[in-house]
């Protein structure tokens, strides 16, 4: 994502390794939001409008199919944004030395921006 010609950050959607902890299905498999933004684009509504427009993409490309997202439940910020987004929280699990929040999103209607 640009903002004046300048990176401030990016949004993935990537499918999760089935070995990792977290599971939306019994197989494991799941397509995962991920997010990263530089700290001066935080608080400022730029990381909910990226992740907004790609979750409308997604529900669009892939109807009915769920998302999954992981971050550290340190992470209040980023806790926050996921539960603002709509993500519902499913697990909390041991994973890269933190406890870590790990929440779906299931697409039920076109949502307004």
């Amino acid at each position: 994502m640009e903002l004046d010609g300048a990176m401030i950050g990016t949004v993935t959607l990537e499918q999760r390794d089935a070995e990792r902890p977290g599971r939306l299905r019994p197989d494991g498999g799941c397509t995962e939001l991920g997010y990263m933004f530089l700290p001066e684009a935080w608080g400022s509504g730029y990381a909910a409008e990226a992740c907004v427009a790609a979750l409308d993409w997604f529900a669009a490309a892939r109807p009915g199919e769920p998302v999954a997202l992981c971050t550290q439940i340190a992470n209040v910020p980023s806790t926050r944004l996921a539960l603002k987004l709509g993500f519902t929280e499913v697990a909390r699990f041991e994973e890269f030395g933190a406890e870590q929040w790990f929440g779906e999103w299931s697409p039920v209607a076109p949502r307004r921006r």
